[in-house]
């Protein structure tokens, strides 16, 4: 992501793990480097250490206290008390494995580990706290009897205690790994209050009750705390924006910066806790400027945000700026004939493959993007019925037809094939393009629409949504990567149709058109066009992510403002209509139509469907 790095498809090179280990200069910085330190100097372990010893030693006797005493007030802070136990082991630990030195497995370090344990350390204090919460509204059904004189004692003293740890850990404010377990204190602080205000009106008034009512305070107390450490935390480890970053700000400077004509591909995140770090392309006009363009943008991230690890690529624009696409200034027309356009990733660069139709001088361009596991020529009927208004394109996405496949797998996602679409709309050189996208090229398309200044101006969403039905995802995977050969090319294309029924009553012709460019011939045996691989991260997805990718996806669909058009197959079990008819709900600009007799999805080769895309796009 930081640049383009050259590298071979065709050698693999093998070096041995001791080699890169004992090699220094791979982990040192030079000047002009980032001048901060990967093990950076973590908060004193001595600190957590007294406080592990104090914690720990005194649960053992408040716990018994609390057994013989009967008291939930005294429990739930003897429970703390174990609690903050583990959560200082856990922190000590983290801090521990955080200052170990960079490696050839972990070439950051292992700063993160403060961040998960911090991560950890607040889910077992939500755990703890709904715990409290539902024994003690238990309490006041069956009331139970509690020796006051015990409680306010024990309390009294584990008050004093767990003031002197709250002071201890006070002492190391910048660590969110310190101060999640600060959190678990101070909640044991405040249970240790609650104890002995319970004992103390109990063994004055005998109101049992006081007991519960204090436990469940102080659970609500503590609750705020530790929700927004979770959040820190969480936001940390998912690589978000530092909280104290203005990302559109800092895109904003940069480009304010002499020299600098444009900024793509921005990245900023914490590598570390406190060390935020930037990468990202600069476009510049001379390329022998760029020692200079560089230093103002170091001293001004450095000054303004506090960014001290850069990585930028510079990219010089001017009259000699070519890009592969030979035909993009030759006044011919296109009838399918493929194009390529480079694209950056991870770890190199790869070619995306691109089929088009009609003038590519039409300033009205229209990107049609296929299904998981189709290719551009999807939509031959339709380009063809579209290029006298359209310059239309359709692209192979990576991995698939005549494009390029990927050296890591897990590069087959959203995030990478948005990537490639707006390095095709920059090789095009238009504003503004049309959009139609079928399932994951619908996805796509909400993901590129909703990002600032997109250049989408309509969309069709072919039977695709912010939420995927658990059912499909099973279909898909019964299919998905899974072996396909045939020894004859009809009986791989009658198999491809049976699997491809969801998408409408075809003729045979049509069957031929849409799926027959599916098949490829490789060593003697019919297969599928695309790289086996793609289904690696479709296939990693568990319920979890499946979830926080629908809550993303929902989000994004909510921010894109350009009109809409989302076409449900009348049976498809990928599309909902509950879930089409929220996506108009929550959005203004969108419209559904249902195609009946149809599953997922619609093949657009059929011409009243064809005839409803033209309607919507003239």
């Amino acid at each position: 992501m930081s640049g383009f790095h050259h590298h071979s498809h065709g050698k693999k090179h093998h070096h041995s793990h001791r080699a890169v280990e004992s090699d220094p200069a791979l982990h040192a910085h030079k000047k002009g480097d980032a001048k901060h330190c990967h093990t950076k100097e973590a908060s004193n372990q001595n600190l957590l250490l007294i406080a592990l010893v104090l914690t720990l030693g005194f649960s053992v006797v408040e716990g018994a206290a609390a057994y013989f005493a009967g008291s939930l007030a005294l429990i739930s802070d003897a429970g703390h008390m174990v609690t903050d136990a583990a959560a200082l082991g856990l922190a000590l630990f983290a801090q521990i494995i955080s200052r170990r030195p960079p490696s050839s497995k972990h070439s950051f370090g292992f700063g993160r580990a403060e961040a998960l344990a911090a991560f950890v350390n607040s889910i077992a204090m939500l755990v703890l706290v709904a715990w409290i919460v539902i024994e003690a509204i238990g309490r006041f059904y069956t009331p139970h009897v509690v020796d006051g004189y015990t409680v306010s004692v024990v309390a009294a003293i584990g008050l004093l205690m767990n003031i002197v740890v709250a002071l201890v850990l006070s002492r190391d404010q910048r660590s969110v790994n310190t101060r999640a377990a600060l959190v678990h204190v101070m909640g044991d602080l405040l249970g240790s209050v609650a104890a002995l205000a319970a004992g103390l009106i109990i063994q004055f008034t005998g109101w049992m009750p006081i007991d519960a009512i204090l436990s469940i305070l102080v659970s609500l107390l503590i609750l705020k705390s530790t929700i927004a450490i979770l959040h820190e935390s969480f936001h940390f480890l998912m690589e978000g924006v530092p909280l104290h970053i203005d990302y559109l700000e800092v895109g904003g400077e940069l480009k304010k910066i002499a020299g600098v004509s444009a900024v793509h591909d921005l990245h900023v995140w914490e590598m570390t806790p406190n060390f935020p770090a930037l990468i990202g392309h600069i476009e510049i006009e001379e390329m022998h400027q760029w020692p200079e363009i560089m230093s103002r943008i170091r001293v001004m991230l450095l000054e303004k945000y506090g960014i001290d690890h850069v990585t930028l690529q510079p990219e010089q624009i001017g009259p000699d700026d070519v890009h592969e696409h030979d035909h993009a200034h030759e006044h011919v027309e296109h009838y399918g004939d493929t194009l390529y356009v480079l694209c950056g990733e991870g770890e190199g660069v790869h070619r995306m493959a691109y089929h088009a139709w009609g003038n590519p001088e039409n300033p009205r361009v229209l990107i049609c993007v296929h299904g998981l596991t189709r290719r551009g020529s999807d939509f031959n009927t339709l380009a063809q019925a579209m290029c006298k208004d359209y310059y239309v394109v359709c692209p192979d996405i990576v991995g698939r037809g005549n494009s390029d496949r990927l050296s890591n797998p897990m590069l087959y996602a959203v995030p990478q094939y948005v990537a490639d679409m707006m390095s095709l709309v920059k090789q095009l050189g238009v504003p503004h393009v049309d959009w139609f996208g079928t399932s994951m090229g619908g996805l796509i398309g909400m993901v590129y629409a909703s990002m600032p200044n997109s250049p989408i101006r309509r969309m069709l969403i072919n039977d695709v949504g912010p939420r995927i039905e658990p059912e499909s995802l099973k279909r898909l995977g019964s299919y998905v990567g899974q072996p396909f050969a045939f020894a004859n090319r009809a009986d791989a294309l009658e198999r491809l149709n049976q699997i491809c029924a969801t998408f409408g009553d075809h003729t045979p012709q049509e069957w031929e058109i849409y799926n027959g460019p599916m098949l490829v011939e490789r060593d003697g045996a019919w297969v599928m066009h695309y790289d086996p691989a793609i289904s690696v991260p479709f296939a990693s997805i568990n319920p979890v992510m499946a979830k926080a990718g629908e809550v993303a996806m929902w989000h994004a669909f909510k921010q894109i403002h350009c009109p809409m058009l989302i076409v449900r197959g009348g049976d498809s079990d990928l599309l909902s209509s509950a879930t089409a008819a929220e996506m108009c709900k929550v959005n203004p600009h969108a419209r559904v139509i249902e195609i009946p007799g149809v599953g997922h999805a619609p093949a657009f080769v059929k011409a009243e469907q064809i005839a409803l895309a033209k309607e919507f796009f003239s």
